[in-house]
């Protein structure tokens, strides 16, 4: 079972998979309501099912227990049973879940070169400056998608800005501006994960 790793980051409870299996040897792992069991048979491809699969086994492995993940009217996630706050991200070979008590968004993005030739689409203000490599642009894409899964639909990626060049290595904390409506600075707080990127926002 590929689980990297699990983390508690204060009242939010963070796990990380990597894409291993196909849908049919997760389907074991796992026992499915009868809604839930209506929903994966209606997904066709073997990826998304691979993912959805993934997902729920990510949440059992944090919380000791099967749940149901809903949607709210903005289409974020929460558990059903509680509802408490979750993030979902899924990379080419990476699955990120994260559960807390508190508004959050996530994302993991394998590095590569696809943000890179679209740079123009999301970069605004100094990170036009400093964002040069494949891994820069990968690491920004992160926080924008985070940002976006925190507040929700409507969100442009030019509206979120991070203030200054985090200089990203391994790990790195630092402000994002969101400019939705009155312009608000929350803490990101993003890793490198092997060949991946992994960014939050908690709060």
């Amino acid at each position: 079972m590929p689980l990297l790793f699990t983390q508690t980051i204060g009242d939010a409870v963070l796990g990380v998979w990597s894409k291993q299996e196909t849908a049919e040897q997760l389907l074991p792992m796992i026992c499915l309501h009868d809604a839930d069991k209506a929903v994966y048979e209606q997904i066709g491809n073997d990826r998304r099912r691979t993912e959805w699969l993934t997902t729920r086994i990510v949440l059992r492995e944090l919380l000791n227990r099967d749940v149901t993940i809903a949607h709210d009217s903005n289409s974020k996630p929460y558990i059903a049973e509680n509802k408490s706050f979750i993030s979902i991200s899924h990379s080419k070979n990476m699955v990120a879940v994260m559960v807390a008590e508190q508004n959050l968004g996530i994302d993991i993005e394998q590095i590569t070169a696809r943000t890179t030739k679209v740079r123009h689409k999301f970069l605004t203000g100094n990170e036009l400056d400093w964002c040069k490599t494949d891994t820069e642009h990968t690491l920004v894409w992160t926080v924008k998608e985070a940002a976006y899964k925190l507040i929700g639909s409507g969100l442009e990626h030019t509206e979120v800005e991070i203030e200054e060049n985090p200089n990203f290595m391994q790990v790195a904390d630092y402000n994002v501006v969101i400019r939705k409506n009155t312009p608000v600075r929350k803490n990101c707080h993003s890793q490198l994960i092997g060949d991946n990127i992994l960014s939050y926002i908690i709060g």
